[in-house]
């Protein structure tokens, strides 16, 4: 007496290959970013920090220039103004990135570094209120780096008691030298 029928078997082997076929489709390798994954975020934070510190860096170097040599740096300004465009867009493309795969709290960091850098005055006259201007840029960078830290979970937490000892060991030490 046969309890299992053709139809079973069928059945059968169809659910197990069902099963088989969820668990294999599942299968992700390690080292491979999806979208939203850490590894994701994390690059297109990394992207747009590197931005961020291109454009900065050009635009102090830009103002400095304009401020020491006035009118005759005039020239070599005017030629480098399209590697200034290429670091905005570039600038504005890593907003995206951080855009499509960050948490909310990332992407309103982002958003002020990429508007304080982008409130930079090339024309200041001043050396201290330019200054200041960079300074706002510097603090809105280190933000961004800090919220990004606690995004993607760098920073210790509060159930981690030994981690957070060393890290405060550690800064005392730093901060006696």
């Amino acid at each position: 007496m046969t309890f299992i029928t053709p139809g079973m078997a069928a059945a059968g082997i169809k659910a197990t290959g069902s099963v088989a076929s969820a668990l294999t489709g599942r299968y992700r390798p390690t080292g491979v970013p999806r979208l939203g994954s850490d590894e994701d975020r994390a690059e297109a934070y990394r992207r747009l920090l590197d931005a961020s510190a291109r454009s900065f860096g050009y635009a102090y170097q830009f103002a400095h220039l304009r401020r020491e040599a006035g009118r005759a740096a005039n020239k070599v300004l005017l030629g480098q103004l399209p590697q200034a465009w290429e670091l905005s867009s570039e600038l504005i493309g890593a907003l995206q990135g951080v855009r499509l795969c960050g948490s909310v709290h990332v992407i309103a960091a982002a958003e002020t570094l990429v508007a304080v850098t982008g409130d930079l005055d090339l024309n200041e006259r001043s050396a201290d209120r330019f200054q200041q201007q960079a300074d706002a840029v510097v603090a809105a960078r280190d933000a961004f780096l800090d919220v990004c830290r606690e995004d993607l979970a760098y920073t210790a937490r509060w159930w981690q008691v030994r981690r957070r000892i060393k890290e405060r060991r550690f800064l005392r030490e730093q901060a006696e030298r």
